[in-house]
């Protein structure tokens, strides 16, 4: 019975999410070079920044990040380009989720899968009630974090269903 009432509710999530899509607007915005397409609530930016690891040798790669920011709440997607080095895709994506939970508790944490790539979904939440919910990818020598940031007092129109729908509408391109 459990099951079968959370697949319900899955599907409700779901359903309510690509109608939150339709109706408030939310458009597909494509990045070719850095190997995805996402949905957002409006036309995100792009920052670069240096993103700090010890799984390549220089200890720093090249991060780009594609934001936008609804009343408060932030949607994100992150990749760190490590070129031509080549670390351990688990070593490596363990690597991000440790950063993420340094930030506060860690109320969810399973093993998640875009296409044929598995990776990790990470909810925490911090003292002051932000969740940080990011599903954790690193696929040909990118790293990808598909996150959003929400705070407990925002004014996004979306409500927390915007969550699940960002990262489900997230895709690879070819």
């Amino acid at each position: 019975m459990g099951m079968r009432a959370s697949g319900v509710v899955g599907a409700a999530v779901l359903f309510c999410g690509a109608a939150l899509a339709s109706e408030s607007g939310w458009q597909e915005f494509s990045y070719p070079e850095a190997g995805f397409a996402a949905q957002y609530p409006g036309q995100p930016t792009l920052e670069q920044r240096d993103y700090k690891t010890v799984m390549h040798p220089e200890g720093v790669v090249r991060e780009r990040s594609y934001a936008f920011n609804s009343g408060g709440v932030v949607y994100e997607v992150k990749v760190a380009d490590f070129g031509m080095a080549h670390p351990d895709q688990e070593r490596t994506i363990d690597e991000a989720a440790k950063n993420l939970i340094a930030q506060g508790k860690v109320t969810h944490d399973v093993s998640g899968r875009i296409d044929f790539h598995y990776g990790r979904e990470i909810r925490v939440e911090d003292a002051k009630g932000t969740s940080y919910t990011d599903a954790i990818f690193f696929i040909e020598g990118k790293l990808y974090q598909i996150e959003v940031t929400y705070p407990a007092m925002n004014t996004d129109p979306n409500g927390s269903s915007g969550i699940h729908f960002f990262q489900q509408a997230f895709r690879l391109l070819n």
